[in-house]
């Protein structure tokens, strides 16, 4: 052997040897020297010149496996993907194509942006084909040569009659007697949907899993056009720009008719016009008289919008054959149907024959949300589970049914009870404690209350335990010790006590959050000022309740509780008094109140009723919302209403506007009404109508239509403790006795002067 060959065996096993370094480095110590040699070897470059220009590459490129180039080499693209085979992936990076940016495919042809899968290669390039001779993207080859996707499809070889629609396409799948389905009549595969639950075809794989196209939103994208990031409507490809859905419909321009910025169209006029806006013909009205753009032209005549929805929403008995229908005509004796009118207009559903209100497919609303909500609750054939089946119902049966289409539509409760009704499991307190304690997981749990599918539970302690749980796991062990039992013993024990007697409202599962949260804070803020609990004194709390007044009524709590223990020193809490009150109203004001509550048919009901209880009988909004239907009766001509233990007489006309509410309570936003086992329902029911509404809501309700609250009860109650004694206030407002004495005190030692002063000024 000659020097020159044994130079150059020695160099070749120095660049081998560099590279199994290489390789070990970048890998680690799981990738052996004997792994390494085999991975070269099939990425076909352990030989001489390979081996060399590689060992050069990765002096010149020393992330070349981590950060790979696209105008890598073909060893380097076989190298990354050996190793990821071995279980070396986590390592190294792969490759992907320069173009659709996909990994783990065979990157053998290199192109000016770098090296690209067989695919991209072949949708770009235009090559003649053998057969059309036309330039085109060749796809496969035959006996005459290269072939292009247009005469793939038309290949005698390839395409066969579809079974189901008789045309020559190319085979998707086929039957079990071996016939085949084109792409457009084969089945789609169905997935378990993993936001509904359901099997359906996957419009799209996300990385939580397939997702149907019921459930599927676009990802929002870059929009080329305007830049933006939203829902894209057209994909980008080769020479075509990612356009968003607002692009794609055209750009918005500012409408002449009420100055928003949308989509519209030019008018002839030369104006731009949105959707909403469009001009068109006004004209006097058959029903309502006024001159509106006109929306239907039916025999009784033009109608306007309002009108037009009002009769066909609201079918009534026909004047000539008396059959309840949507009324479009009209003669001497009143409005007639359709068929007495001459026309074939007619709006029954086509399922159950409803006259009116249809929604879609011929449809009535009501149809129409049996079968979204047979959808949202049932299984793969339809069939509600018996645990559902009377929340199914009363959804179905419910007095506005297009609530219930949008619910099921838009609502994420619903589709939170779809994800609970795909369990094929019976549904507890426990499986919806699991949930994160959100809004819409509350809604969910109310609907079953209501429904009687889930017994009644006192929520707000609940809430309160699941709401302890989830805050002492992130209380450091030291600290736990000591807020643990404080919260256990001191805070819930009391709750539990409260809540068995059935007076446990939101506001003091508020307060008792306040306590816990306030005694977490106070053992931190020892604990960066170097101070334990045990060694606490009067002067170390005293500058804490200077730095933190408003935390002192919270922390009361925990100091009484750790004093009472021995836990720390005698130390207190200064105990803060609460104000007198200050907003009155004159008299007069309060009697004109009363009397716009009882007269005012402009007011809406509900207002009338609490603004009326509050001028009466000093009620506060968080004793209103309480009251259930069964608290009032009537005896004889009198009715009463029963405010604590004693019935209290009511006005005529107050027990008139009582009545209508209880007859037709205000649950137009809830899918669900009032419930019909003889339980009472609450007199001001919420969402949904198994709790009442919050205070907090009353007191927005009764400001925006101008009736003060707390001003217009203090007055009250001075006038009630005036003339009444404090026992016959506390027994017939439900106040406790030492309440009423003070406002007893209170009134004789200013009231009698506030009267003097304001009768001075009038």
């Amino acid at each position: 052997m000659s020097p020159a060959d044994i130079r150059k065996q020695r160099e070749l096993a120095e660049a081998r040897a560099r590279l199994i370094a290489y390789l070990q480095r970048v890998a680690g110590p799981a990738l052996t020297a004997e792994d390494a040699q085999a991975a070269l070897e099939k990425a076909k470059a352990w030989n001489s010149g390979p081996a060399r220009a590689l060992d050069n590459y990765f002096v010149e490129n020393p992330n070349a496996l981590t950060e790979p180039s696209p105008l890598s080499p073909l060893q380097v693209v076989r190298l990354l993907q050996h190793l990821e085979a071995a279980g070396h992936g986590d390592a190294v990076t792969q490759l992907a194509c320069a173009r659709c940016h996909r990994t783990g495919l065979r990157l053998t042809r290199n192109t000016p942006e770098g090296r690209c899968c067989d695919w991209c290669v072949a949708r770009t390039e235009l090559r003649p084909c053998a057969r059309c001779g036309r330039d085109g993207h060749i796809v496969t080859r035959r006996e005459e040569g290269p072939i292009c996707r247009h005469c793939y499809y038309t290949d005698p070889q390839v395409v066969e009659e579809c079974a189901e629609c008789g045309r020559i396409r190319k085979p998707s799948r086929r039957r079990e007697d071996g016939t085949s389905l084109c792409q457009g009549c084969a089945p789609k595969p169905e997935h378990a949907c993993v936001r509904c639950g359901k099997p359906r075809p996957a419009q799209a794989v996300t990385a939580d899993g397939p997702v149907c196209r019921g459930c599927y939103q676009s990802p929002p994208k870059l929009c080329d056009l305007c830049q933006q990031v939203k829902p894209i409507s057209v994909r980008k490809t080769e020479g075509q720009p990612a356009i968003c859905v607002d692009c794609y419909r055209g750009p918005k321009r500012t409408c002449a008719h009420c100055n928003r910025v949308r989509h519209g169209f030019q008018h002839h006029s030369g104006e731009f016009y949105c959707a909403s806006c469009r001009p068109r013909r006004s004209l006097p009205c058959a029903d309502c008289g006024e001159t509106k753009p006109v929306q239907v032209n039916w025999p009784v005549g033009t109608l306007c919008d309002t009108c037009y929805q009002r009769r066909k929403r609201n079918p009534a008995p026909c004047a000539q054959c008396g059959t309840l229908r949507t009324l479009v005509g009209r003669t001497e004796d009143g409005n007639i149907c359709g068929p007495c009118s001459g026309t074939d207009i007619d709006f029954s559903c086509r399922r159950c024959g409803y006259p009116g209100d249809i929604y879609a497919d011929g449809s009535c609303s009501r149809c129409v949300s049996k079968d979204r909500v047979r959808d949202l609750l049932g299984d793969e054939d339809g069939k509600v589970h018996p645990q559902l089946q009377p929340l199914a119902e009363q959804l179905g049966a419910a007095q506005e049914p297009w609530s219930v289409i949008t619910w099921t539509r838009r609502s994420e409760s619903a589709r939170m009870l779809a994800g609970l009704a795909a369990r094929h499991q019976e549904i507890t307190h426990e499986i919806l404690d699991e949930l994160p304690q959100d809004w819409g997981t509350l809604y969910v749990r109310e609907l079953l209350v209501a429904a009687n599918v889930l017994p009644k539970r006192q929520e707000n302690f609940a809430r309160l335990r699941l709401w302890l749980d989830t805050t002492l796991a992130d209380v450091p062990p030291h600290h736990a010790h000591v807020i643990r039992p404080f919260a256990e013993w001191g805070v819930l024990r009391d709750a539990r006590r409260r809540a068995d007697k059935g007076r446990y409202t939101a506001g003091a599962a508020s307060n008792d959050r306040t306590d816990i949260r306030t005694a977490i804070k106070f053992m931190t803020w020892l604990d960066e000022n170097s101070m334990t609990l045990a060694g606490l004194s009067q002067e170390v709390l005293d500058l804490w309740l200077t730095k933190n007044p408003t935390w002192a009524r919270g922390l009361s709590a925990f100091i009484r509780w750790a004093v009472a223990r021995r836990m720390t020193s005698k130390v207190t809490v200064p105990t803060r008094r609460h104000g007198l009150p200050s907003r009155f109203m004159h008299s007069d004001e309060l009697n004109q109140q009363l009397r716009r509550c009882l007269n005012d048919d402009s007011l809406p009901l509900e207002a009338r009723i609490i603004g009326c209880l509050i001028s009466l009988y000093a009620l506060p909004t968080t004793r209103i919302v309480e009251l259930t239907t069964d608290r009032f009766h009537r005896d004889g001509d009198d009715a009463y209403l029963t405010l604590n233990r004693h019935p209290v007489l009511l006005p005529p006309r107050l027990s008139v506007l009582i009545e209508k509410q209880i007859v037709s309570p205000s649950c137009r936003t809830s899918v669900l009404q009032q419930p019909h086992d003889g339980t009472p329902g609450f007199l001001f029911p919420g969402r949904p109508p198994s709790r009442p509404r919050s205070a907090e809501t009353i007191n927005n309700y009764m400001r925006k239509h101008g009736l003060p609250g707390i001003s217009a009860r203090n007055t009250a109650m001075m006038e009630a403790i005036t003339d009444l004694p404090p026992i016959v206030v506390s027994d017939l407002f439900g106040m406790h006795p030492k309440t009423a004495y003070v406002w007893s005190q209170y009134a004789q030692n200013s009231w009698a002067e506030y009267l003097e002063a304001a009768q001075a000024t009038d």
